[in-house]
């Protein structure tokens, strides 16, 4: 996954937390899209540490807000 970047929703917890933990230790660039930016850098400082990936980057997303979804999407 060099190279690629990969943008994932709720990253933070459940399935999203585990797509970006074994996307990193391929060493794909992951966008962690989340809702609760404290826990989103947590799981970014845990998976960090255990993959030695450091190309992980938090931005905040509420897929129930159209207007977050928006700023995400100019964002990106």
């Amino acid at each position: 996954m060099e190279g690629k970047t990969v943008i994932i929703t709720g990253a933070n917890s459940g399935i999203g937390k585990e797509t970006a933990r074994e996307l990193a230790k391929r060493g794909a660039r992951i966008i962690m899209a989340c809702r609760n930016l404290e826990t989103a850098n947590a799981a970014k400082e845990e998976i960090g540490k255990e993959t030695g990936n450091n190309k992980l980057i938090v931005k905040k997303l509420d897929l129930g807000s159209q207007k977050s979804v928006r700023e995400f999407a100019a964002d990106i």
